[in-house]
């Protein structure tokens, strides 16, 4: 499936072919789950919208830098982030951060899968990928592409530098 982007309206039904509304429903269900298995009432139960907002406001975390989580909120004007204080209090981001889960602890049994907490998700949105997108000719790569093995048992992913120098005679 090929799709274009051609206006600004247009963006989050993009975004909808990678990460689909069902998905937003699983992580919405699941911490819904985990938030009632770790306190006895949940204040108010996550909805999609809210979720949605969550994921918006983690992506402006990474855009916007501050040393602490509390200051996205502050209303200092060297401090101030306007965005934060409008979708959401800093108290109930940092409740779905807490209870935030995306596949049930009890269902897990002797499971061997190191990704089992989030197997559901990925294998959904390495799907999406696979079917949405197609590669052009031409495609950049990256240390990312170069792999290494270490003590670690998960595979890493290392950039390899090679130090050239002319010799002077």
């Amino acid at each position: 499936m090929q799709f274009t982007v051609e206006n600004e309206a247009e963006v989050m039904s993009y975004f909808d072919h990678y990460i689909p509304p069902e998905l937003f429903e699983i992580v919405v269900d699941q911490t819904n789950l985990y938030a009632q298995q770790q306190i006895a009432k949940m204040p108010r139960p996550v909805t999609v919208i809210e979720m949605k907002k969550f994921l918006g406001l983690i992506c402006v975390t990474g855009i916007v830098q501050k040393p602490k989580l509390e200051l996205y909120w502050s209303m200092r004007g060297i401090f101030q982030t306007p965005v934060f204080q409008q979708t959401m209090s800093r108290n109930r981001f940092q409740l779905i951060q807490r209870y935030l889960h995306f596949n049930d602890n009890n269902a897990a049994g002797t499971n061997e899968d190191r990704l089992y907490k989030i197997r559901t998700i990925l294998d959904n949105v390495v799907n999406n990928f696979r079917t949405n997108y197609i590669a052009d000719r031409e495609i950049s790569s990256d240390e990312g592409m170069l792999g290494w093995r270490g003590r670690l048992r998960s595979r890493v992913y290392k950039i390899c530098v090679k130090k050239y120098e002319e010799k002077q005679n």
